[in-house]
């Protein structure tokens, strides 16, 4: 996938970017899919994989306390998205997700929370890239536009800072669903087992680096 991705940027302005600011940056390019699905796929298993770890960390007090105040309880969150990730028809992601806080005061508290969604194919969960999102299957749905060409285009929407329905979102924690990922080890009727196992890995240290922890910054740098 990198490697793809060093060929495509090779000799161009874009060749010393980072996969995430170039899937942001050709998000809304149909000419330039190529390299947006390779930037998008090679910045979401770099934010897979550092999220795993054969011994992980306990989950601090402060980030349980967090989770338990949007979902209720860990057992909640494991359970979404375990059964989010188990139903998905086609390859992609499955992430919790915080909302980034909101300048307006008034409606802050209600805005930032964590949240499940999932990403299909190379989708990108980030706002900069919502026109990419695919969070839906589209090979389950007519035909939409959302790129070079239609009411949600660039040139349709050239003005726009978010798709329509985009929320500003930072990604802390995601698991892979592509079955390349899971089927050779687990077989094609097993895949919760995967991902039940993803979960006993996850190191919730690097998850909570990369909670936002004040409004405007992120948590740790993007690949």
């Amino acid at each position: 996938m990198v490697q793809k991705l060093n060929d495509l940027t090779a000799g161009t302005p874009e060749e010393n970017s980072t996969a995430h600011a170039l899937s942001l940056t050709y998000s809304r390019q149909p000419n330039m899919s190529s390299l947006f699905n390779h930037a998008s796929m090679a910045h979401n298993n770099h934010f897979f994989f550092e999220a795993l770890s054969p011994s992980p960390p306990p989950i601090s007090n402060s980030l349980t306390t967090q989770l338990n105040q949007d979902f209720g309880s860990l057992e909640t969150l494991k359970q979404t998205m375990l059964s989010t990730a188990n139903a998905m028809f086609g390859p992609g992601f499955v992430w919790l997700v915080k909302a980034k806080p909101s300048s307006n005061a008034t409606v802050q508290s209600q805005e930032q929370r964590f949240r499940v969604l999932c990403t299909y194919l190379a989708g990108s969960p980030y706002a900069g890239a919502h026109w990419r999102q695919q969070g839906t299957d589209m090979n389950t749905v007519a035909n939409q536009t959302a790129g070079a060409f239609g009411a949600f285009s660039v040139g349709g929407q050239r003005d726009a800072a978010l798709a329509p329905g985009g929320t500003g979102v930072s990604p802390v924690l995601c698991v892979n669903t592509w079955e390349h990922v899971w089927l050779r080890d687990w077989g094609i009727f097993r895949k919760r087992n995967f991902v039940e196992r993803w979960w006993e890995c996850v190191d919730w240290g690097v998850v909570e680096a990369r909670v936002p922890k004040t409004q405007g910054l992120r948590g740790r740098p993007f690949i």
